[in-house]
């Protein structure tokens, strides 16, 4: 009686819990036995059986009559939740879910963000059953049992038995049928009606409940297997799949953002910043106004010091003991500035008398500079930062004087460049000059921008001779010491100048036995090091005066932070490490920056220098010490700490009050992505970096990581945050004002998680490489797009509170102005009509609507139509007939013709210029193009006059814009047909008259250049991307704008204000590009504007490095390395990016000089009129008293002697490594030797 009371209590318990009977025997429609032991008369029939001990009664099914068997019967092979994957759906069936449902099924399309569903009451899946129809005549009717077995296969076997039909919507599930008289099964379809329904509510009421619930079971099967993966091994491969996911889909959501919000918010940060100009050019020239009634004259600070006179009120000399002076001397303690130490040493080293000094000169220059460094006021590389670089540089020097035998001119030289590190420093590294886009980064082609700057400052100040401290040299003299000073500041007429590591690695590269003392080889390259290791001395000083340099420089890199604000700049880092201007990262990423200092400069230079004298040992010791002191500090121990967490704690999920907790990685593999859903489908969610949860939740990354699935959770809602208790810290999550973000983000990962268990150990471990080469490609780019929006955000807000706060103050200066009875009403320039001072700048057509200017020069729309309909292809010149005007930015000016129409209008072209102009630029492909007659037939001849006067354009605007369709870059880029003419009749109008280097020029080198890279086979030799044969035809048709008419040895001869200014570095060719760059920094002219971000920057620095090169001062240097490298690499110059840009390089410089390889005729018309520049040239250096350059003087140069000499040493060499590159080249060579 006990055994058969307690097996009728289990068969009522197992039927409450909504699994079924345990009885398999009974028929359809028979009550479950625990319902039958709800029955009074059933009860007492069992209290008065017979009593049969230890078994139950032999004839128990016997005695009562047998129930109709449950639908839900067998339902034990069918418990709780399944979940499995199709394709990119993610499927799920819920068991007994409630006392009412039998079965629930939910899919989820990923990539559409779609949820169907369908519930079942018990009722209900008996129907879905009996739809089930056997076939064949072995088949046999599927029991329940059967039922639930295969429903139960189906769901593990996934995507192969289960799929998502959306056309019906239904779910399909392959079930198998039984046969008689052996195991084999047939397959029946069983297709579940579902649909579509809210994708919040499903995944917050069904999903994401039994997240956990499954991962758990996972774990505790899962490991139990005795064959195939274990759960543990799964988890290592989703942990890796769980930080590239995170990449990837922050990737996605930034070219979301990229699309939408980012050029809406360029736009009004751009719009807010020029108000903010204007307001503070009104705000000037009212103060200037007020100035002028009052009888004063405005002027610059610096007016005097440039001024002709001797600087005026200057300040006094502090007196400095030289005895205190060394590697460890405090100068901020001390108050001394950089003029105090500076003259010190002077007077120290007797080079006011070996170097004949005039002493007032000297005060007067030191003076001055030191006043330039105060301009900006940095916090950090100021004066007084000079002064303490002076102190570690006579350390270094008196260690080193005697084993490099230093000449007095070295030491000055060394005392020079220290003095000129700082002066006019703006407090922002080259790095933010550069994505700002600054007149620096411009003028400077973003190479040392900082130190080319403060050296021209530096020299500008010598112009005036009260100052100039090296007058009293020779000019040869002068000259040689300010080459050494700015090879030491790492300014040197090489294109291709490495990185400050990279030189610093090449130093320490050298041999201990080198001989230092060789001043060719070796002198200059050690002084260079020796001035670096002065500027971070402190790094390798005493803890003390190391922490207020620190504190100085981490005040001045958040300095920076808050001007990229105003920028609307992303906040950058500190020389590639993790140390971010943005203040409120200050403990993530500040002592990291720390160490990498010491460990990635100062050490090596010290190490490097200890080489040339073992004195300096003391200071490799000191920076170690420090090093390990900011080590000690968990400085990198914490970033290291929060990576190694971020990358081993995949997905995490807790079922918590009301809804379920996740977290996943961040996309910076630092930090961890927080989410709540709740049941009724709201969502919260926050990033937290290790920093943060420091700071505000007293707790760590990894602690949260540790406690998050083991430990419950206290969770408090409310209207805007929640909060989630980890452990004891309490953490707040923001409210998601996006619905959908956090469910989706759940089914996928969901979906990820359960994809995994369904492929083999190869397929598992080639979707992991996969997913990290996606992630690898994403890189930091939704990192770098979502600090630009915050950015962009941080500056219109900013921008918003300056203008508001200054319009008090332009009432408050209006109203003194009146009453001083002056004009209150201030004319102020309009950015938008800024004039650009060239020679008769071509207009282009203007949009329709707005009215031409009277001066106005159209161009020849018809011509032009014609060129874009010979290089546009079939397809698109008949999309576009079809389409309304403009649509498509490549085509807001010209339509093409339509195919029919184009062979019909160019078989007989009715105007005769238009048809010698279509026949010439047919021949682009073919090494004969011949300019000089598309010139005259675009302008009339080529003198220049008619240069300098070109109403519908010359050969190069024809020539460029037909290339710009040929290989199709207008189409691929997006670039803005009007902004493209713009460009065009700018840049051609920008080529001075000259007679050689002019706009015709620059047409004949960028159809060369374009023989070269397509027919030449230079694209297919080197594998150019077609951004990278953009960027050399843009170089070509650049690379000779705004040229003077003078080579850069008469800039450097002459010391003009361009050669001070780019410091004797590739003159001219900066000119070309900074001046192109400046002109496209208004809108109207950007026809890179399409590129953005890293492209922009690539593109960029393509452009300005293949312009350089043609610089000929370096033909030598880049033969020579192009010959080294094409032997090196046999030939297969694709494989880096540095040779890659090499090859390409030399085919611009092939182009630039290829006038001798081309057709006779064409040679000799560019003989004539170089030399006619040549004699040009001649006659300037004689008015003003130079020596006339060789083949410049026209009374003396015979042109058949120049022209061979050109050829043997300048051509030949380049012509012939070109032709052992490219055979097809050969032909060139072959020209020249006729």
């Amino acid at each position: 009686l006990k055994l058969q009371f307690l097996y009728l209590i289990a068969g009522r318990r197992w039927d409450n819990m909504g699994c079924g009977s345990s009885t398999h025997g009974e028929k359809e429609g028979a009550n479950p036995p625990a319902r039958v032991a709800d029955d009074p008369d059933t009860r007492d029939n069992h209290k008065t059986a017979p009593t049969k001990p230890k078994t139950p009664p032999p004839k128990q099914k016997e005695a009562a009559p047998s129930p109709p068997p449950d639908a839900l019967d067998g339902r034990k092979h069918f418990q709780g939740t399944k979940v499995t994957s199709s394709s990119s759906v993610l499927i799920l069936c819920h068991s007994h879910i409630d006392a009412t449902h039998g079965l629930l099924f939910a899919a989820h399309n990923v990539k559409e963000d779609v949820t169907y569903a369908a519930e079942f009451s018990d009722e209900e899946t008996k129907g879905l059953k009996e739809g089930l129809k056997p076939s064949g005549e072995d088949a046999v009717e599927l029991d329940w049992d059967r039922f639930w077995k295969s429903l139960n296969s189906a769901f593990a076997k996934g995507g192969s038995k289960v799929t998502l039909n959306v056309a019906g919507p239904t779910i399909d599930i392959k079930m198998s049928q039984g046969k008689k008289g052996d195991s084999d099964a047939k397959d029946l379809m069983l297709k579940v009606n579902v649909k579509k329904v809210d994708t919040t509510a499903t995944a917050a009421k069904y999903f994401a409940q039994v997240y956990p619930i499954i991962k758990k079971a996972r774990l505790e099967q899962g490991d139990k297997k005795e064959k195939g993966m274990k759960e543990s091994e799964y988890l290592k491969k989703d942990r890796d799949l769980a930080l590239a996911e995170s990449v990837i889909e922050a990737g996605s959501q930034a070219e979301a953002l990229k699309l939408t919000i980012l050029p809406e918010l360029k736009i009004k940060g751009r719009n807010m910043q020029r108000a903010v100009k204007k307001q503070e050019g009104q705000i000037a020239k009212l103060k200037a106004e007020a100035l002028r009634l009052a009888g004063e004259i405005p002027s610059h600070p610096l007016d005097t010091m440039y001024a002709m006179d001797p600087p005026k009120n200057l300040p006094s000399f502090k007196e400095v003991d030289i005895g205190e002076v060394g590697w460890d001397t405090d100068v901020l303690a001390k108050d001394w500035s950089m003029k105090d130490v500076a003259l010190c040493l002077l007077q120290h080293y007797d080079l006011v008398q070996r170097c004949n000094l005039d002493v007032d000169v000297a005060k007067n220059y030191l003076c001055s500079v030191e006043e330039i460094s105060r301009v900006h006021n940095p916090v950090f590389h100021n004066s007084q930062q000079s002064a303490q670089m002076l102190c570690a540089a006579h350390h270094l020097l008196t260690s080193l004087k005697t084993v490099l035998s230093l000449s007095h001119e070295d030491i000055f030289a060394v005392i020079l460049a220290c003095t000129m590190y700082n002066a006019g420093h703006e407090g922002v590294d080259d790095s933010c000059i550069k994505r700002a886009g600054s007149t620096l980064s411009t003028l400077y082609s973003d190479v040392y921008a900082n130190n080319q700057n403060c050296t021209t400052v530096a020299f500008e100040v010598m112009s005036n001779p009260h100052c100039n401290i090296l007058g009293n040299y020779t000019v040869d003299d002068a000259r040689d010491i300010v080459e050494m000073v700015r090879e030491i500041l790492f300014i040197k007429a090489n294109v291709q100048m490495m990185n400050f590591n990279e030189r610093i690695k090449d130093f320490a590269a050298l041999p201990s036995d080198s001989d230092w003392s060789n001043r060719d080889v070796y002198l200059r390259v050690v002084l260079t090091h020796l001035v670096s290791l002065a500027h971070y001395s402190a790094w390798a000083a005493p803890q003390d005066l190391q922490e207020k340099w620190c504190k100085k420089l981490a005040d001045e890199h958040y300095a920076q932070g808050e001007k990229e604000t105003v920028l609307g700049l992303a906040f950058g880092r500190y020389q590639g490490t993790n140390w971010e201007t943005d203040e409120r990262k200050h403990d993530q990423g500040y002592a990291s920056g720390m160490i990498a200092i010491i460990d990635e400069t100062v050490i090596p230079l010290a190490k490097s220098l200890a080489k040339v004298s073992n004195s300096l040992q003391g200071i490799v010791d000191q920076a170690e010490k420090n090093k390990a002191a900011w080590d000690k500090d968990e400085g990198r121990d914490r970033m290291q700490v929060a990576k190694v967490t971020c990358d081993d704690m995949g997905r995490l999920v807790k079922n918590v009050k009301c809804g379920t907790a996740t977290a996943r990685p961040g996309p910076d593999g630092l930090s961890i992505w927080i989410t709540i859903l709740r049941d009724n489908g709201d969502a919260y969610a926050d990033i937290f970096s290790d920093t943060t949860l420091r700071k505000k939740c007293k707790t760590t990354l990894k602690d949260v990581v540790m406690n998050f699935e083991d430990k419950e959770h206290e969770v408090e809602y409310g209207e805007e945050s929640a909060s989630l208790t980890i452990h004891g810290a309490t953490i707040l999550l923001s409210r998601n004002t996006k619905p959908k973000e956090v469910p989706c983000m759940l089914l996928r990962e969901m979906h990820s998680s359960t994809d995994l268990r369904l492929l083999s150990a190869k397929e598992l471990d080639s979707r992991v490489k996969d997913y990290k080469g996606k992630a690898a490609k994403s890189g930091n780019q939704a990192l770098r797009l979502k600090n630009q929006e915050l950015a962009l955000r941080a500056c219109i807000k900013r921008c918003d509170k300056t203008i508001a706060s200054r319009e008090q103050e332009v009432g408050k200066l209006e109203e003194n102005l009146k009453a001083e009875g002056g004009d209150a009403t201030v004319q102020l320039e309009k950015e938008d009509a800024m004039a650009i001072k060239v020679r008769n700048p071509l207009k282009a057509p203007l949009p329709p609507g707005v009215q031409k200017p009277p001066d106005c020069k159209d161009v020849d729309l018809e011509l032009l139509k014609i060129l874009k309909s010979q290089f546009t292809t079939a397809d698109e010149k008949d999309e576009e007939k079809n389409i309304e005007d403009g649509k498509d930015s490549w085509c807001n000016v010209v339509i093409p013709y339509m195919s029919s129409e184009f062979s019909q209008v160019t078989s007989k072209i009715a105007d005769d210029k238009r048809q010698l102009i279509f026949d010439l630029i047919r021949k682009l492909d073919d090494w004969d193009y011949n300019v000089f007659d598309l010139q005259k037939a675009m302008s009339g001849d080529i003198s220049g006059e008619c240069l300098r006067n070109q109403p519908n354009g010359g050969a190069l605007f024809v020539t460029m814009y037909a290339l710009c369709y040929k290989w199709r870059f207008m189409q691929m880029f997006k670039i803005d047909e009007q902004t493209f003419l713009n460009w065009l009749s700018i840049v051609e109008a920008g080529y001075h008259p000259n007679p050689y280097h002019n706009s015709m020029h620059a047409a004949d080198v960028l159809h060369v250049t374009h023989y070269i890279m397509d027919r030449g086979g230079c694209k297919a030799a080197v594998r150019a991307s077609d951004e990278e044969v953009f960027a050399v035809l843009f170089a070509a048709a650049i690379h000779d704008y705004n040229h003077p008419g003078i080579n850069n040895a008469f800039h450097v001869r002459s010391q003009n204000y361009l050669a001070v200014l780019f410091n004797d570095r590739s003159v001219n060719e900066n000119i070309h590009s900074s001046s192109v760059f400046e002109l496209m920094r208004m809108d109207e002219f950007n026809i890179l504007k399409a590129f953005e971000g890293d492209a922009y920057t690539k593109m960029r620095e393509d452009i300005v490095e293949f312009v350089l090169g043609t610089d000929m001062g370096l033909h030598s240097m880049f033969v020579t390395r192009f010959k080294k490298r094409i032997d090196d690499t046999e030939m297969k110059m694709h494989r880096t990016k540095k040779d890659k840009n090499l090859a390409i390089t030399m085919a611009l410089k092939m182009a630039d000089i290829s006038n001798c390889g081309r057709p006779k005729a064409l040679y000799h018309g560019w003989c004539n009129v170089i030399v006619d520049e040549f004699f040009q040239q001649g006659d300037r250096e004689r008015l003003q008293g130079m020596p006339v350059s060789p083949f410049m003087d026209r009374y003396q140069t015979v042109m058949s002697k120049g022209q061979i000499g050109f050829m043997n040493y300048i051509v030949m060499p380049l012509f012939e490594c070109m032709g052992d590159f490219l055979e097809h080249m050969q032909m060139a060579t072959s020209i020249v030797d006729e």
